[in-house]
C-alpha cells in the first residue's frame, strides 16, 4: 500500500485553504491510501517542471496539490496545495531530492541558486579576496556532498569566496546542509559540524537514488509527517496543533530518545528547543513507565512549570497522569509538608525585619559592608549553598561575587549567623532553607522519589537544589535514564553564581550535548542579544566555558529598532507608534506583541488609541490566541514564552549582571521584531 507523507507548510496553511479543499485534501488522502493510482485522484506529471518527479492532483475546480512521486518505493510526498497557476509556478524550478549521504529529503530551487551563483561570480570580479583561501575551499566535492550540499549545488559553493558569499547562498541551500557548512566556516571539521548540528547521521538504509522515498518514515526530519491512518490525520490537521508536537530537529530526536546509564544534559542558548526537547523526552519516559512509577518535571519558576503542565497535556495525553509537573519551591513544600509539616515561608516584609534586626547587633558596627551587600552574600551564596559551618564558608570559591579575605569572611559570617537565629526565632525560613530541609528529608528517604527526573532551567538552581534533585532521581540505584537537566548559563536571571553540577553528585561526563541552531529569533535578533552579554564569562552549568562556536538562527528578519527617549511620553508615542505599524502590516496579531517591563505611561497610551492590552501575570498561562490584546509583564514572567514582535522599554548600558541577563532573555522572547528603548541621558 501507497505511503503519504505531509510536508509542514502544508499543515501550516491548511486552515487558510476554503472547507470544499480541504474536505478534497482530506478525500485525496484516503482515496491514495487505498489506492494510489485511482483516476479520481487525478494524478497528473507536470511536464514543464524542472524535476519529473513532479505530479499534481485536482483538489478542487481552482485548487492542485502538488505531489512529489518516488522513482523507488511506495512513499509519496504531498508538498504544496494552491491555486492552479500558483501552484504549477512554485514547483516549475525546484528540485525534490532525498540526500544519498545524509538521508534528507532536501527542496531547492535550482535556478535561483544559479542566480546566486552569477551574483557572487559577479561581485568577485571586483574583489581581491581569493576564493581558494576561503575555508569552504578547502572541502573537496565529495566533502561538500557530505556536508548535506546537493550535487546541483556544489558549483554555487564552489563560487563562495567570504561569509558574505556564503551568507548570501545559505538562503538557498537546504537547511542541514547550511547547518553544517556554517559549522565548519566557524572553524568545526566535517565531522564535528556533523555531530554538532545533527547529531550524527542517523543509522538508517540511505536511498540508492535522489528519488528513493522509501526511508524518510524511519528518519527524523524537521519537514514531513507520515500520515497514519484517518484520525492521525484529522489530528496533524486540526487548526490548533502546533509545529513543536509534530516537527523535531534530527539532533533534538537523538536526545528525546538517548538512552543513558546515567545522568545527562542538554544545554544551549535561548531558542534552541531544549525546553522542546525535554517535554519530548518527558513523554518517551512516560511510555516506558511501569505499576506506579512517575516521571517529574520540574523548573525554576512558577511560570514555566504552569506552561509546560498545559503543553504536556496535548503532546502526551496518553501518558500525562504519570507525569508530574511542579516548580522548585512547591516541589520542597510537597516533599517537607509529606514528611513533617512545613515552617511558614519568610515574606519580603518579615525578611527585612530580620535584616534590619540583624544590623543593630554589635557585630555589624565595624564589618564594612553595606546592609545591601550582606544580605545579598546570604541570599546568593549562604542560604543556596547550604552552608552550615563557618569553614565551609571560609574555603568555598564564590564564583560570580566580589572577592573576600579571609578575616572578612569571618566577620560576615557572625552576621549570617544571626540571620539565621532571627529567622528561626520568628519560626521563618527562606526559600532555599525550605529547600534544604526538603533534601534532608529526601536523602533520609522519608519521601518516594521518581523514576524520571527532569529539570529546566537549571541555571538558576543552587547547590541544595541541585543536591534535592540528585536525592529525588534513581541516580544511585543505578537505573537508566535517571535525569535530564536542561539550562543555559546565558538565560542566569535569579543569581549570579554558577554551580558545576558535579558538586552535588550530578555527574554528566560523557553525557552532555550543546543545541546551537536558534528556531525561535532571527539571526539578527539572536546576535544583537548575544552583544548584550558581551564581555561576560558564560559557563556550561558544569564548570567549563560555554563555546558558541556555530551558534546560529534559522531565519533572517529586520534588525532590532533602537529608539532614544527622553519622557515617558515620548516613549509611549514611540510605542504606539510601533504596535500600530505592526497591526497595520496584517501579518502580526495583537497576542502576538509583548512589551516588557510593564509601563503606565505605554499601557494608557495604547488603550487610548484603541489598543487593548493583557497583563501576564504570575502563575497564569497566557491565553494565546483565545483573548486578543497587546501583552505585557516583566522580563521575568515572560522568560519561557515567545512572541512575534516585542519591545523592551528600560534598555540601559547596566553593569550590573542580573540587569544584563534579563535584558537578553526578554530580546530572545521575540521572533521577528524587536524594539529597544533607551534613555536619552542627554535630553
Amino acid at each position: 500500500m501507497a505511503k503519504m507523507m505531509l510536508h509542514r507548510d502544508v499543515l501550516k496553511n491548511f486552515g487558510k485553504l476554503p472547507a470544499k479543499v480541504q474536505k478534497k485534501v482530506y478525500e485525496l488522502t484516503y482515496k491514495f491510501e487505498s489506492d494510489s493510482t485511482q483516476a479520481s485522484i487525478h494524478l497528473e506529471p507536470i511536464t514543464t517542471a524542472k524535476d519529473k518527479k513532479v505530479r499534481s492532483a485536482r483538489v478542487g475546480l481552482d485548487y492542485r496539490a502538488i505531489v512529489i512521486a518516488p522513482e523507488k518505493g511506495d512513499t509519496y510526498l504531498l508538498m504544496h496545495i494552491d491555486h492552479h497557476d500558483e501552484a504549477y509556478q512554485w514547483c516549475m524550478n525546484k528540485q525534490f531530492e532525498a540526500h544519498m549521504a545524509l538521508g534528507t529529503f532536501q527542496v531547492f530551487d535550482v535556478e535561483l541558486a544559479e542566480q546566486s551563483v552569477t551574483d557572487a561570480e559577479a561581485e568577485a570580479a571586483y574583489s581581491e579576496t581569493d576564493a581558494g583561501s576561503y575555508v569552504l575551499q578547502k572541502l573537496s566535492n565529495q566533502e561538500l556532498f557530505e556536508a548535506g550540499v546537493p550535487e546541483a549545488l556544489i558549483p554555487a559553493v564552489r563560487a563562495v569566496r567570504d561569509d558574505e558569499d556564503f551568507e548570501r547562498l545559505s538562503d538557498y541551500l537546504p537547511p542541514e546542509a547550511s547547518q553544517i557548512l556554517y559549522g565548519i566556516a566557524a572553524g568545526m571539521s566535517l565531522d564535528d559540524a556533523l555531530n554538532e548540528m545533527l547529531g550524527g547521521i542517523d543509522e538508517i538504509e540511505k536511498p540508492s537514488t535522489p528519488g528513493d522515498f522509501s526511508h524518510l518514515a524511519d528518519m527524523t526530519n524537521m519537514d514531513l509527517v507520515l500520515v497514519q491512518g484517518e484520525e492521525h490525520l484529522q489530528e496533524i490537521l486540526s487548526e490548533d496543533i502546533e509545529e513543536w508536537r509534530i516537527f523535531l530537529h534530527p539532533y533534538q530526536r537523538k536526545l528525546v530518545e538517548w538512552d543513558t546509564k546515567g545522568p545527562m544534559k542538554i544545554f544551549g542558548a535561548a531558542g534552541t528547543g531544549k525546553t522542546v526537547a525535554l517535554m519530548h523526552r518527558a513523554a518517551w519516559l512516560g511510555h516506558q513507565c511501569e505499576g506506579d512509577e512517575k516521571v517529574l518535571i520540574t523548573t525554576y519558576t512558577t511560570n514555566l512549570s504552569v506552561t509546560i503542565k498545559g503543553l504536556m497535556a496535548k503532546l502526551a495525553p496518553g501518558v500525562v497522569d504519570r507525569i508530574e509537573v511542579t516548580n522548585l519551591h512547591q516541589l520542597a513544600r510537597t516533599i517537607c509538608f509529606r514528611a513533617q509539616g512545613q515552617a511558614k515561608i519568610a515574606e519580603p516584609d518579615d525578611l527585612k525585619a530580620v535584616w534590619r534586626q540583624v544590623m543593630t547587633t554589635p557585630a555589624a558596627t565595624d564589618v564594612g559592608f553595606s546592609p545591601d551587600f550582606i544580605r545579598e552574600e546570604f541570599e546568593q551564596v549562604i542560604d543556596p549553598m547550604g552552608i552550615t559551618i563557618e569553614d565551609d564558608y571560609l574555603t568555598m570559591v564564590r564564583s560570580g561575587r566580589p572577592v573576600l579575605r579571609r578575616k572578612q569572611r569571618r566577620q560576615l559570617w557572625k552576621l549570617f549567623v544571626e540571620a539565621r537565629r532571627q529567622l528561626e526565632y520568628r519560626r521563618l525560613v527562606t526559600f532555599d532553607g525550605l529547600i534544604h530541609q526538603a533534601r534532608l528529608v529526601a536523602e533520609k528517604g522519608k519521601f518516594p522519589g521518581y523514576r524520571y527526573v527532569l529539570v529546566d532551567e537549571t541555571q538558576d538552581f543552587g547547590l541544595e537544589a541541585l543536591r534535592l534533585i540528585a536525592a529525588i532521581s534513581p541516580i544511585k540505584e543505578g537505573l537508566r535514564n535517571p535525569l535530564c537537566v536542561v539550562g543555559d548559563g546565558h538565560q542566569r536571571i535569579y543569581t549570579t553564581v554558577p554551580v558545576p553540577m558535579a558538586r552535588a553528585g550530578i555527574d554528566v561526563r560523557g553525557r552532555s550535548r550543546r543545541l546551537k541552531i536558534n528556531y525561535r529569533t532571527s539571526e539578527e535578533i539572536r546576535d544583537w542579544a548575544h552583544g548584550v552579554l558581551q564581555g561576560m564569562t558564560i559557563d556550561d552549568l558544569d564548570g567549563e566555558d560555554v563555546l558558541t562556536q556555530g551558534d546560529r538562527s534559522v531565519f533572517h528578519g529586520p534588525k532590532p529598532r533602537l529608539v532614544k527617549c527622553a519622557s515617558d511620553d515620548q516613549m509611549a508615542e514611540a510605542a504606539v507608534t510601533w504596535v500600530q505599524g505592526l497591526i497595520e502590516s496584517g501579518e502580526i496579531a495583537t497576542h502576538e506583541i509583548c512589551l516588557t517591563p510593564p509601563n503606565s505611561k505605554v499601557i494608557n497610551a495604547l488603550e487610548s488609541n484603541g489598543l487593548g492590552t493583557v497583563e501576564l501575570k504570575a502563575r497564569q498561562a497566557d491565553p494565546g490566541q483565545e483573548e486578543g490584546g497587546i501583552r505585557f509583564g516583566t522580563k521575568k514572567r515572560i522568560k519561557g514564552l515567545e512572541f512575534k514582535a516585542l519591545a523592551i522599554l528600560d534598555f540601559g548600558d547596566s553593569e550590573d549582571l542580573l540587569a544584563r541577563f534579563e535584558n537578553y532573555v526578554a530580546a530572545t522572547r521575540a521572533r521577528q521584531q524587536l524594539l529597544v528603548v533607551t534613555r536619552d541621558a542627554g535630553e
